[in-house]
């Protein structure tokens, strides 16, 4: 009876060792298979820019482009390459600097590695020596052209990413490029808003700044739902600028795009102003955590000093509810709704993203000790004060962003209560 009760126990391991050892022979002998007809399509596309002596293009493969080019999913490891051509017209050496495209990207023999369980032994020999040959060379000597790919983290929506070149000999030299590429496969959902109609040509005011003081204070203080019968968060942000500047700004400081998303269920949960959902949502996530904020932004009728304005807020995220289950259960949000409004502040402005900035009054405070509920039922307090951000359309040094000085900047002493 032992012995049977022992050969049952041991039937399912038997069971479990002859399915890995029949599944094995099957991996060990996968050849590996590319196509690289794919790259003309990704060079078809490519963007291009001058600086000085140097000139780059450069592109981005789609997830799929990426699978069949390189003949392993890198998306889903989350790798992205990014596809630069350096030309070099003077008659000096000049060094490109993968570091300069993404910081923390992955070296070529890095990524065979992930994937060398896929193949045979010759199989993985071969996707090495393919991921080499197709890696950016370092060296671009004087009057020649380079290509090749950069293995970098991947992200949602468009890939913003510097580029630097600069010479080894002679003085010293930096050429520097920063380039915004659309991915193809993913469409943003501001893409959808066609903001040139979003309000007739005399419905959008030119204020001065008094004026937009005044308009400010005249807003409703806070998003709605759907409806427009409940209040949700306080509306404490405001961006002037083009909307491409500001697109640029957010890519800079690495806040991603949102695609576009038409499910009611979705459209009934978020905010409105304007009576309409927000234009743009942008979020940034810590890698470390799965905190985030999220920024959303509406598109105002009204500009200033010539330049359209957006308002919106960020909120942030606290609790590591999100995806699936922040779908079923909604996500644990900071009741302090001044957190995100100063996040982003000081986001821009480390980002060299910020030309000046302004604290304005636009409402009244909400006290901790009485909060207020928002469209989820999450509590939030608030000082009642707007910030206005002026975006800078190229990168700016930190130390000539400008404080207008409309009002005093809020804050807490060490000592006092929220």
């Amino acid at each position: 009876m032992r012995a049977m009760i022992a050969i049952r126990r041991m039937a399912p391991r038997f069971l479990l060792w002859a399915i890995i050892l029949l599944a094995a022979p099957a991996c060990a002998v996968n050849p590996y298979r590319n196509d690289t007809t794919i790259q003309n399509a990704v060079e078809t596309r490519a963007i291009l820019q001058q600086q000085g002596a140097i000139e780059v293009r450069a592109a981005v493969p789609s997830e799929k482009e990426s699978s069949e080019l390189f003949g392993v999913p890198l998306y889903q490891r989350g790798m992205q390459p990014v596809w630069l051509e350096v030309s070099n017209q003077s008659d000096l050496h000049a060094r490109f600097a993968p570091y300069s495209v993404d910081k923390a990207y992955f070296p070529p023999h890095e990524v065979a590695y992930t994937f060398r369980k896929r193949f045979s032994k010759q199989g993985a020999t071969e996707l090495e020596r393919f991921l080499h040959s197709m890696s950016m060379p370092r060296v671009i000597e004087p009057g020649t052209t380079v290509s090749g790919y950069v293995f970098t983290q991947a992200e949602p929506g468009t890939k913003a990413f510097n580029v630097d070149v600069h010479f080894i000999r002679g003085e010293s030299i930096n050429e520097h490029f920063t380039f915004f590429v659309q991915v193809p496969g993913f469409r943003p959902d501001h893409a959808e808003v066609d903001f040139d109609s979003l309000y007739a040509p005399d419905e959008i005011l030119d204020l001065t700044v008094p004026e937009f003081r005044k308009r400010v204070m005249a807003l409703p203080c806070c998003t709605v739902n759907r409806n427009g019968t409940d209040q949700g968060r306080p509306v404490n942000l405001f961006l002037v600028g083009e909307g491409l500047d500001v697109l640029k700004a957010l890519l800079r400081a690495k806040w991603v795009e949102n695609s576009l998303n038409t499910d009611v269920n979705y459209l009934n949960q978020m905010d409105y102003f304007f009576t309409r959902p927000p234009d743009a949502v942008f979020r940034k996530i810590r890698y470390e955590g799965s905190s985030r904020n999220e920024l959303t932004l509406w598109l105002a009728p009204y500009r200033i000093e010539g330049k359209p304005v957006w308002l919106g807020h960020v909120k942030h995220a606290i609790s590591r509810l999100y995806g699936v289950g922040e779908y079923f259960f909604g996500a644990r949000l900071d009741p302090d709704a001044d957190e995100g409004r100063d996040f982003l502040l000081q986001d821009l402005w480390y980002s060299q993203a910020l030309e000046s900035f302004a604290f304005t009054r636009s409402g009244d405070a909400v006290s901790s000790d009485e909060p207020r509920n928002d469209l989820s039922g999450e509590p939030w307090f608030s000082d009642g004060v707007s910030t206005v951000l002026w975006l800078a359309p190229e990168p700016i040094s930190l130390m000539k962003t400008q404080n207008r000085g409309w009002e005093e900047e809020p804050g807490r002493t060490g000592g006092e209560k929220p």
